[in-house]
């Protein structure tokens, strides 16, 4: 059974068509009762009686219409003020809906407008905080070894290893950019666009030969075992999940470890993972993984990383409707476990 609306929260057009109404009758009653007056002459002797009744019925509607208009300035006043705090950049205001009487769907999307904004001001102080932080290091080491550069006693080795690291800092900057504006496009979206179906295993095996050089190099044994799996998803996107989460475990293992990769088909899901036998990573480190720009302790000498790779993982598998876990023991490696809906049956 519907629950009925409590009276001091029905709507704002219900108590303007009750005022309306009032109004109206109040406006034609005297005229009503003089023609009555005019139509049945015996009831003229009892013509201030009547205009008495009027009189205080005037005085009833007046004393009415004053406190409803009081109490409807009243809210229109709490939603105003709210309004230019808000204006003036605070976004902590919150206006109680009970106490906005006809007007609490506007005191609701209130509410969710200065909670939303509240959250964009934090995100934004965040991103700000973060990129500025992450651009300023290799922008002050080009700066400071170009200048290096123009000393005249510096020796051919010396300029040979600043370039290097000039080369180095501006791959990491362009990396670092690129990966920034992804991660930003990805989170201004609310789905994935351009699906296809497409051959999963193989994506995920050109994945893996795209990166083998770098795990060749440090000796590390690789393994995959990969059922034939079809997946309908944006191409292009996922890939950067594949490269992000194997380039993640390359980083992390030490020369003469394994990496094990792992596609299984479910009834009602693909399960993908990548382990390997890395440092690992304590629960700290663990459950601020995926946060933008967060790299935590997790050094193994293999150069920095940029703290987006897992915040960009994380951010394309929440549009596509999956899922990602990860496993850690400090010292024993990582499981990264992705989860996938599978294609529906035609």
């Amino acid at each position: 059974m519907k629950k009925r609306r409590p009276w001091r929260n029905r709507t704002l057009a219900f108590w303007l068509s009750i005022e309306s109404v009032v109004v109206t009758l109040v406006t034609v009653a005297p005229f009503a009762m003089l023609h009555i007056l005019d139509r049945f002459h015996w009831l003229r002797a009892s013509t201030v009686s009547v205009l008495g009744i009027l009189a205080v019925m005037g005085l009833m509607v007046g004393i009415t219409a004053t406190l409803f208009s009081r109490q409807f300035n009243r809210m229109v006043s709490g939603l105003t003020r709210g309004l230019k705090a808000v204006a003036d950049g605070d976004f902590s205001q919150y206006l109680e809906p009970e106490e906005g009487g006809p007007l609490q769907p506007a005191y609701e999307d209130f509410n969710k407008m200065s909670k939303e904004l509240q959250s964009i001001q934090t995100l934004r102080s965040d991103f700000i905080n973060h990129f500025s932080h992450e651009f300023k290091t290799p922008i002050t080491a080009i700066k400071g070894f170009a200048e290096l550069l123009r000393e005249p006693d510096t020796t051919p080795e010396e300029r040979e290893q600043y370039l290097q690291i000039i080369l180095d800092e501006s791959s990491h900057l362009a990396d670092l950019a690129n990966s920034t504006l992804l991660l930003t496009r990805l989170e201004s979206q609310q789905f994935i666009a351009e699906k296809r179906p497409y051959p999963l295993d193989e994506q995920i095996k050109r994945c893996a030969i795209l990166l083998s050089p770098s795990w060749e190099k440090k000796q590390i044994s690789f393994t995959a075992s990969l059922e034939p799996a079809e997946f309908v998803g944006n191409e292009e996107l996922m890939r950067h999940v594949w490269i992000n989460l194997l380039d993640n475990a390359v980083k992390y293992t030490p020369e003469g470890g394994e990496i094990t990769v792992t596609l299984q088909v479910r009834p009602e899901e693909l399960e993908i993972s990548v382990a390997d036998t890395g440092i690992g990573m304590p629960e700290e480190v663990r459950s601020h993984v995926f946060d933008k720009y967060y790299q935590g302790s997790r050094s193994s000498g293999s150069g920095r990383g940029l703290g987006l790779g897992l915040s960009i993982v994380y951010r394309i598998l929440e549009l596509c409707g999956g899922q990602v876990r990860v496993d850690s023991v400090v010292d024993q490696g990582s499981t990264f476990t992705v989860r996938l809906p599978c294609p529906p049956a035609l």
